[in-house]
């Protein structure tokens, strides 16, 4: 295709200044250029003067000395947001309007006004246009104070300068890939051509036509995917320059990078892998979003409180220094966290914590550890500094932390190390523009630079170019894919700048100042490209965000086709492909607990027995769990404790019903009080972390509440004692013993027994009872008690507004709502006539499930999916989803 070029390379050779629309086809007709030359032979020439036009500009600028004057975009928009921040201090808009936001549009107004030679008057437009000429008007104050030149006028002085014969004047121009010519290009070659230089306008030759048509597609995805597959065919056909153009690339970028990568470069999925990809995506990523960067930006973001999230992603960065050494170890650090249940936390009881782990043998994690001091040691700079001296505080520490010196960097990632320094380097020229600013300022402005800089890998051209329509200007193809060609993306609806009225931008014809201007772009836009290559495709989805599209109207006129499509690479297919045949063996019988082995999790196993054998066997036999998900402040199993250790003290400093009724309103409230503020100070003791004080009074107050509701419901049971609180209890199934705790039993007048288990969640006397019962503690504290003694079991509800007794007893009413086991409805159709008959029924009912599970039984059989699978952590590991054959879709390897 380079064919094509010939005649503007011809012209660089002899000395023309070749003026390019973009950056891509500055670096294309550079490479076409050297292959030229080492064609005719030559081992070395001088560099063509082929250059990015605005690139140019700046170079200019530093001819005439102006470099150091003119406001670089960094410094340009931090003046502007001082100056909104100033114009609108104290005004009713302070506190409305993103001010960054504002700034960037309003420097984007000056630009345009600067770019057309127009200005207007405050009466010529609205509210927001005049808000934007004060803005304007205190900006350039600003300049002037500070003595830099207006970068929107850059062209105007080098215009001048070329007038007065100041710059050196190119034997010719070429001006390459220009769709439109702006007002500053377009007065520059009036003004080299009265100068008597001669300006030529390049565009490739358009392509004779050999095959073009469009096809739709029900989505992106599909519609991505069929191209990806289209790039393959032609790649297998030994097509020499495949092109991939999106109309907005925005829309479709991450689909491009994950489904070619399927696609075409599948061994680039593996972990690990280094594989070149066989596409260049000409748009990059923003540099904050770059794992190393991401790392770098969650050391230096940590405070004195951090979030779990955090830390969570610092133990599991190989960005951090030590994590091949210290993987496990930080591993059980995270969990360890997690079992906390804190979405933030001190940053110091984190370190606690690690010391804590290696305490415990549970593995070193010392070199995080000696990070997160230097990060604590690092807050206590709490003084206001420039922009430069926090770039250099940020490397220091960053150095000091080891960042990104674990392993060696793949070629990728030293360039966005690279990247990064330069990053930090090029805040220090803020400094002329910025006030002094805290530590946390400082990490927002360079968190947000992090964000604007596009970080673009540099790597060998390719066979397959994914660009934008703008970047493919001035580029051929041999075979040419445009994607999203729908009628909502092509033409653009209009977007006018907010603060130039848009009677003036029409009357300019700014860009995308009205739906006009818009068409007449698209139109230009469509025919290039549909001239860029002897093939091409044109798709859209015929479904995008939730709403129908159509094919752009300026499109609609090539016919619809049939394209061949390469087979799918995705590994997944592939490796189901040649899988062979498998053989299915169903073995749900674990081995049976040893004699004398000890098992944690008392009732918790014979309840999980219940609900699925499976469950039973991964989670205490095996040891699965999921990681504990946190939260902010206390969760149910905190407030859960709190409510059981604030009765169990209450009960044992007043002892009876006696006891209870003889308080009077002071005695209660102080007795009350003491017991909530003691069970707080051991909850806080427990979690080494103490609530703050709002949290604790909203929990204090919570719980003197609901200790009042739930005492005036004991106060009206006949007398009773509380003999046994919070008593251990065992039970032996064969080899299988449970240790488990009473929360209560109470001794009612005539001697018998009442056993109570507090319970602030929701309780249904159904849940005992059947051949698996899912709340098995209860009927389990009946098995070592004399049935003559026994008189009654209930969950103690501890709710607000739905204190109550749920239960069963051998009469009615021994506690207040509690009915007779006989007869009872819960129990018809059943052999269970009375109470004695309950009794036996749980023995022999928990003996099945205790010597099932000490049996080894682990079979995959939930009770019901809605109480066993709703919210078990171990889907992943018995695949019921997969055997239910529910499977949502395939899997992405």
């Amino acid at each position: 295709m380079e064919t094509d070029v010939m005649d503007i390379l011809a012209a660089a050779e002899k000395g023309a200044l070749v003026l390019t629309v973009n950056q891509r086809l500055a670096r294309y007709l550079v490479q076409a250029y050297d292959r030229r030359q080492q064609e005719q032979g030559r081992s070395a020439w001088t560099s063509p003067s082929i250059v990015f036009h605005l690139n140019w500009q700046r170079k200019m600028a530093g001819l005439l000395g102006l470099d150091s004057k003119i406001l670089g975009p960094t410094q340009a928009l931090l003046l502007w947001e001082r100056a909104v921040e100033e114009v609108e201090r104290g005004n009713e808009r302070d506190g409305l309007m993103r001010v960054t936001d504002a700034a960037r549009a309003a420097s984007q107004a000056h630009q345009l006004l600067c770019e057309y030679g127009t200005a207007f008057k405050p009466e010529e437009g609205g509210e927001d246009h005049r808000a934007f000429l004060r803005w304007q008007h205190r900006w350039q104050q600003l300049c002037r104070e500070g003595g830099w030149d207006d970068p929107g006028l850059l062209s105007v002085r080098l215009i001048q300068a070329l007038e007065d014969a100041v710059l050196p004047l190119p034997g010719d121009l070429w001006l390459a890939g220009f769709d439109d010519l702006t007002p500053t290009i377009a007065n520059l070659c009036l003004t080299l051509q009265k100068r008597g230089v001669t300006v030529h306008h390049w565009m490739p030759p358009a392509c004779q036509p050999q095959s073009q048509g469009r096809v739709g597609y029900a989505d992106p995805d599909e519609e991505v995917r069929s191209c990806a597959q289209w790039v393959r065919h032609q790649l297998e056909s030994n097509v020499e320059r495949i092109g991939i153009i999106a109309v907005d690339m925005a829309a479709y970028q991450q689909r491009l990078q994950r489904i070619f990568r399927e696609e075409l470069s599948p061994a680039a999925l593996l972990p690990g892998a280094g594989a070149e990809k066989a596409f260049n995506l000409s748009l990059g990523t923003p540099l904050l979003k770059e794992g190393m960067v991401v790392a770098a930006f969650e050391l230096l973001g940590l405070g004195r409180i951090v979030t779990l999230d955090s830390i969570s992603y610092l133990l599991r960065s190989p960005f951090v220094w030590g994590y091949s050494g210290e993987q496990n170890a930080r591993a059980i650090l995270d969990r360890e966290l997690r079992n906390l249940r804190l979405m933030e936390l001190p940053l110091k009881n984190v370190l606690r914590f690690a010391e804590r782990g290696v305490k415990k043998k549970l593995g070193r994690a010392d070199i995080f550890a000696s990070q997160l001091e230097i990060i604590q040691n690092a807050l206590a700079d709490t003084a206001k500094r420039l922009p430069g001296d926090w770039a250099r505080h940020f490397a220091e520490v960053l150095d000091s932390c080891q960042w990104s010196r674990d392993r060696s960097l793949t070629s990728r990632e030293f360039q966005v190390f690279t990247a990064w320094k330069e990053l930090l380097a090029g805040i220090a020229c803020l400094d002329t523009v910025s006030k002094p600013m805290s530590r946390g300022e400082a990490l927002a402005l360079l968190r947000r630079l992090a964000a604007d800089k596009i970080f673009q890998p540099e790597g060998s051209a390719g066979r397959v170019q994914v660009l934008g329509a703008l970047e493919a200007s001035g580029q051929q193809f041999d075979a040419l894919w445009l994607l999203g060609f729908h009628d909502e993306s092509l033409p653009a609806s209009a977007r006018p700048n907010a603060f130039i009225p848009p009677s003036l931008q029409r009357r300019l014809k700014m860009p995308h100042a009205d739906a006009e201007r818009e068409l007449d772009f698209a139109q230009k836009i469509a025919g290039r490209l549909l001239a860029a290559a002897p093939e091409v495709v044109v798709s859209w989805p015929l479904r995008m965000d939730g709403r129908e599209r159509l094919p752009s109207p300026l499109v609609q006129h090539l016919p619809m086709i049939e394209l061949p499509l390469s087979g799918s690479q995705r590994p997944a297919l592939l490796i189901q492909a040649v899988s062979p045949s498998l053989e299915v063996l169903c073995d749900a019988q674990g081995p049976s607990i040893a004699e004398g082995s000890r098992i944690s999790g008392g009732t918790a196993i014979l309840k999980d027995q219940a609900l699925c054998p499976f469950k039973a066997f991964a989670r205490h036999r095996l040891g699965a769990r999921g990681l504990a998900t946190p939260g902010f402040g206390l969760d149910g199993l905190d407030r859960g404790s709190l409510v059981h250790r604030v009765l169990e003290l209450f009960w044992q400093k007043t002892g009876d019903w006696q006891g209870l009724t003889a308080l009077d309103t002071d005695d209660w409230s102080q007795r009350s009080l003491s017991c909530v503020e003691q069970a707080l100070d051991e909850l806080d003791a427990e979690r080494q972390i103490a609530l703050s004080n709002s949290q604790r009074q909203l929990e204090k107050q919570r719980l003197l509440g609901l200790l009042g509701e739930w005492l005036d419901l004991e106060a009206q049971r006949p007398p009773f004692s509380v003999d046994i609180m919070e008593a251990w209890h065992r039970e032996t199934f064969g080899p299988l013993t449970l240790q488990t705790r009473i929360d209560r039993i109470d001794r009612l007048a005539d001697g018998s027994q009442v056993i109570i288990d507090y319970k602030t969640g929701m309780a249904a006397v159904g849940d005992w009872l059947g051949d698996r019962p899912v709340e098995p503690q209860l009927p389990l504290y009946t098995m070592d008690r004399r049935d003559s003694e026994l008189a009654a079991v209930a969950f103690a509800k501890v709710r607000r507004g739905d204190c109550s007794f749920v239960g069963l007893g051998r009469d009615d009413e021994l506690l207040p709502g509690v009915a007779s086991a006989s007869g009872h409805p819960k129990l018809e159709g059943t052999d269970i006539g009375h109470w004695d008959d309950l009794l036996r029924s749980w023995r022999q009912t928990l003996h099945q499930l205790g010597d099932g599970f000490a049996g080894g039984q682990a079979q995959v059989d939930p009770i019901n999916d809605r109480q066993a699978c709703d919210r078990c952590d171990l889907q992943a590991l018995c695949r019921i989803v997969d055997q239910n054959g529910q499977q949502g879709g395939e899997e992405q390897l």
